[in-house]
């Protein structure tokens, strides 16, 4: 069963897709934050064979989902939010398939997918257990899945998790342990697990957002792993499936 956490975002979600038109509304980001994480997947995703089966689970208004239909997949955007769903369609190439789904109970059948992504889901989970485990079912062995979700030690997050505590009041998101994430995916059939840092400015220092973007500090964060989990606001976490899960 759902907990009250997760009704509560599945009503905000589909409220959104109801009341905004623009893909950052839908998705409850900002209009950079989408564009920063987006890009920051563009830096690391590897690509795949042309044709490749992918799901895009929590697509929202279908930004990754159409970006990875122009690199030659063939992508199925799923999301809870029918409202969201239909917009997607909407503003999407014909060719693109959507379907209505939770990403804790994904109506596919093990192994049918090349590759698997879901960005912007774990924050609205309890936990990620059971998302992780039917992204993992989903993907045939050797496939690609791509995750993201808000990083739980960021300093940000820190202070804003200790300023919570003091005043006794619950946190309206979730927040992720990469380390812990990382062995999640492999505790269920996954390879190859890599974080990735994604270091988001506040609105009001977007102008310095390509710095923090640059090839020298994206660098400096992935050799540093502790400096990345204390500056970044969000993560990556890229693997294969294992060959024999």
């Amino acid at each position: 069963m759902r907990s009250q956490f997760e009704e509560v975002w599945r009503r905000r979600f589909t409220e959104r897709g109801r009341l905004f038109d623009d893909d950052a509304g839908i998705a409850g980001w900002t209009d950079t934050g989408l564009e920063t994480r987006l890009r920051h997947f563009q830096r690391v995703w590897p690509g795949d064979e042309p044709g490749a089966q992918w799901l895009d689970v929590g697509c929202g208004a279908g930004s990754y989902t159409r970006y990875l239909a122009e690199q030659g997949v063939a992508p199925l955007g799923a999301d809870y939010s029918l409202p969201s769903v239909q917009k997607a369609r909407l503003r999407s190439e014909a060719a693109i398939e959507w379907m209505v789904a939770d990403a804790t109970r994904l109506p596919l059948k093990p192994g049918t997918m090349d590759g698997v992504m879901c960005f912007g889901v774990m924050q609205a989970l309890s936990g990620p257990e059971q998302a992780v485990t039917e992204l993992v079912a989903a993907t045939r062995p050797g496939g690609q899945v791509w995750i993201d979700a808000l990083n739980r030690g960021c300093l940000t997050t820190l202070i804003k998790r200790l300023l919570a505590r003091l005043r006794r009041r619950p946190l309206n998101l979730r927040y992720d342990d990469p380390r812990a994430l990382a062995a999640l995916l492999e505790q269920v059939g996954a390879e190859q697990v890599r974080v990735y840092w994604i270091p988001i400015l506040p609105g009001r220092l977007s102008r310095f957002q390509p710095w923090v973007e640059s090839g020298v500090v994206h660098e400096l964060l992935q050799r540093l792993p502790w400096l990345g989990g204390l500056f970044s606001h969000a993560f990556l976490v890229s693997a294969r499936k294992g060959e024999h899960s």
